[in-house]
């Protein structure tokens, strides 16, 4: 049998399969066709270009590395025609018996691949046990046993738990111990994220130019900025974490000022995408990766000289546009200050609400299904509603367990970085601490599909605890 499996692998076609997805061009044509698709709402065109590729790259491919790209994606392909939301129009695209039936078949061809990949992997020994395994494993646990003692239990708690363990450990585990994490390896999980982000600049361009509305006397109304598959704030989480990557690439390529260049664009649609944690966490990391580059990257002075440029345009335009840039701040920032109080656009509300959920039921959490008051009329029966910071979240759904487990976690996290700080590395790491900073204003860190590139992450970080690139 394994005689037949090593025979079937070099096999011409499996081995063409194999160099398409581990292309550099593999990443830009997968933004290609989810760009496309969101265009034109052919979202299950996306959704089996997705899933095909995953389940080729799981049964044929002894490298998982490309299947970050096909992750990277997933978040990205419901468009607005076909969106869920009840603010765009709560389409039916999802729930129609001729497409719901297709998108369980694919997902159950997935879920037997994803299967097979990790028995294969247990098989043949590669499987190994670590200690960011065993924390995410109790942390997991902690999530999947919120509010289990609470006296409005509610059923549904178990099945989101499920959920999250599924973004967190299974994908953690599935594709972990079979990243090829060379220099090249490295260089196709940046590309995926550049690829990304071309689509996510395009769609911004896209819905300002098409949104009727989006600026009122001069000012962008951030309430229009609203994708098919997520706001402002779900875009600004995406862009945050391409920004490293795009500047990893700008540091090892001979031309790599090309993509300094297109950082400044990023930068730039940063604040256009009108997400305050977005303009803080890129505030925050933007310098870093730039500091980065200055010292470790090549073309240090080029590099050097054309970000001194473009900051002096920057100044010089803002300048220009002075009251404009003010009125767009004081528009931007105005709720977070009401009559005197911190308010936060009703943050303080929300976490006030999950102290007291926890001071309910301190060791185990009251669970993911309880009362937020958003202080909107909100549709959440399927999805929970969360209190839009990680630490408050896990202290309320899961208590003492869960923050203790979620604690160790962060503290691990740090302690496998500092184990071998390389470029390679530092880029992944950056990219993690742009979603930590994101999700501690949002509910990232538990929204599926985002849980589950923040533990690809994670397992790129692990698995290259060990090794010199």
């Amino acid at each position: 049998m394994k005689e037949f499996c090593e025979n079937f692998k070099n096999n011409g076609f499996v081995k063409v399969l194999n160099s398409f997805y581990s292309s550099k061009i593999f990443p830009f044509i997968s933004a290609a066709v989810a760009l496309a698709c969101y265009i034109l709402g052919w979202d299950l065109v996306t959704i089996y270009y997705l899933v095909i590729s995953a389940v080729l790259i799981l049964v044929f491919s002894d490298n998982t590395t490309p299947g970050i790209t096909v992750l990277l994606f997933v978040p990205v392909l419901m468009s607005k025609q076909n969106s869920l939301s009840v603010v765009i129009g709560n389409s039916d695209y999802y729930t129609r018996t001729e497409n719901l039936a297709q998108i369980l078949t694919l997902l159950s061809l997935l879920l037997v691949a994803s299967v097979y990949k990790i028995a294969v992997t247990c098989i043949n020994k590669k499987f190994k046990l670590t200690p960011a395994f065993w924390i995410l494993a109790v942390f997991s646990a902690a999530l999947l046993f919120n509010g289990a003692f609470s006296k409005d239990y509610d059923p549904k708690n178990l099945i989101y738990g499920l959920v999250m363990v599924a973004s967190f450990l299974f994908i953690f585990s599935l594709i972990k111990d079979n990243l090829k994490l060379d220099k090249k390896g490295f260089e196709q999980i940046a590309l995926g994220f550049v690829a990304l982000s071309i689509l996510l600049v395009v769609e911004l361009i896209f819905e300002y130019c098409r949104t009727e509305g989006i600026f009122e006397n001069g000012i962008i109304n951030r309430y229009k900025l609203i994708f098919g598959w997520g706001v402002y704030s779900d875009y600004g989480l995406l862009l945050g974490i391409c920004i490293p990557p795009v500047l990893y690439l700008a540091g090892i390529k001979k031309y790599g000022t090309v993509y300094l260049l297109y950082s400044f664009v990023l930068f730039a649609c940063a604040f256009l995408c009108c997400s305050r944690q977005t303009m803080v966490t890129v505030a925050l990391i933007y310098p870093i990766c730039l500091l980065i580059l200055f010292v470790k990257g090549n073309n240090q002075i080029l590099n050097l000289c054309v970000t001194a440029a473009a900051a002096i345009a920057a100044i010089i335009v803002l300048g220009i546009y002075q009251q404009y840039v003010i009125d767009f701040f004081k528009t931007i920032f105005d709720n977070l200050i009401v009559d005197g109080n911190l308010d936060g656009s009703g943050r303080m509300r929300l976490y006030k609400q999950a102290l007291e959920y926890f001071k309910s039921q301190p060791f185990w959490g009251v669970g993911f299904y309880v009362d937020f008051d958003y202080g909107i009329p909100t549709t959440l029966s399927l999805f929970p509603a969360m209190c839009h910071n990680t630490v408050l979240q896990v202290l309320s759904c899961s208590g003492i367990v869960g923050i203790s487990a979620y604690a160790i976690h962060r503290i691990q996290t740090v302690v496998s970085f500092f184990k071998n700080v390389n470029l390679e590395r530092t880029f992944i790491a950056l990219s993690i601490a742009s979603f930590v900073i994101a999700a501690l204003f949002a509910n990232h860190m538990f929204r599926i599909f985002s849980t589950m590139i923040y533990s690809a992450l994670i397992a790129v970080l692990d698995k290259s605890e060990k090794k010199t690139v």
